[in-house]
């Protein structure tokens, strides 16, 4: 069965996806680049101006148009897309939204316009368990159209082993549904040398303590190098969305490193106290300070918090072992 794949990450059809790292199988793959410039994919429906909708109905047009048995596509927004084109020429081609994450489709308009585009996508390819019960009850679809399979890091793994600890410090990165003040407010109180990576509208209004480092924009070989030689890695985060940080925390565990990260429902299928990380109370700076003094301290606790982790990354989180469960889902659909 050939299928043509829509990815907004996609700069051309020679570009690799996580079906290169398997077996196809009885399948076949045609890549369908983007349209349009390069921007950050990684948002919701409710972020997409009319330029970005144009640019991916435009993608979408192409997809649908190719003689493939089959459309995948990468984000809601280009499943969206793709799924109106399809109704729009009767189209009953199977189509399988893959890392279906959206915030964007909560408004009641956009939720009744996203319920009819997305009324011919056969099969949702979620990252949490959580996410199949919220989205098939906001869409109005059975639960039996959505699949979990782990968010996967595929990227360069960092491999040098860790340096000397002459100056530890504490890291964070990203900027979705983060809660730096309690944050800071934890590190301020150790005084251990931190480094932030994070967005300014996801630092707005917060005071950076004298300990801390934010950094301007750097290279991802280098956020892989901090990652993997920070003494704690900490995901500070709010009780915001269905669930949080997923980016950050395949990207970590495939380092070798374990976590400090909020306590906070949605990420029951990565985080498990006290095996790979360490996760204090929302907004709770007391128990944040506990956490991440403990993993400072104990080497001990660090380290099988990190072996944790890597395991539960190599097992669950790489291009293979996705790759695997996508081609069981499109067996399915042959």
């Amino acid at each position: 069965m050939k299928w043509v794949v829509a990815s907004p990450y996609f700069e051309s059809d020679a570009d690799q996806w996580i079906v290169d790292a398997v077996d196809p199988g009885a399948h076949e793959f045609a890549l369908i680049p983007r349209v349009g410039e390069d921007r950050n994919w990684h948002q919701s429906s409710a972020q997409a101006g009319a330029k970005e909708w144009v640019d991916r109905m435009r993608q979408a047009r192409a997809a649908v148009g190719h003689d493939a048995d089959g459309v995948i596509t990468v984000f809601p927004q280009l499943a969206a897309s793709c799924g109106l084109q399809q109704l729009i020429a009767r189209d009953r081609r199977p189509l399988v939204s893959w890392m279906f994450n959206t915030e964007g489709l909560n408004p009641l308009l956009k939720r009744s316009v996203a319920k009819v585009m997305l009324r011919r996508v056969d099969r949702f390819v979620v990252h949490t368990t959580c996410e199949i019960a919220a989205y098939s009850e906001l869409l109005g679809l059975s639960p039996e159209r959505f699949d979990y399979v782990p968010f996967q890091y595929g990227g360069v793994v960092e491999e040098a082993a860790p340096e000397g600890q002459d100056e530890p410090y504490v890291f964070a990165t990203g900027s979705g549904y983060r809660d730096y003040e309690t944050f800071f407010a934890a590190v301020s109180k150790l005084g251990l040398r931190t480094l932030v990576l994070a967005s300014d509208r996801a630092l707005e209004g917060v005071t950076v303590p004298s300990n801390v480092t934010i950094l301007e924009q750097i290279t991802r070989p280098e956020i892989r190098r901090l990652v993997r030689h920070a003494r704690v890695n900490v995901v500070p985060l709010n009780d915001q969305a269905i669930t949080a940080g997923l980016v950050t925390i395949v990207e970590t565990f495939r380092h070798g490193q374990g976590l400090v990260i909020t306590n906070r429902p949605g990420l029951e299928d990565y985080i498990f106290e006290g095996k790979n990380s360490l996760c204090p109370e929302l907004f709770d700076t007391k128990s944040m300070v506990e956490a991440i003094d403990a993993m400072w301290s104990d080497d001990a606790l660090r380290t099988e918090l990190n072996a944790n982790a890597q395991r539960f990354g190599d097992e669950n989180c790489t291009d293979e072992v996705v790759g695997r469960r996508l081609i069981k889902i499109l067996d399915s659909l042959a």
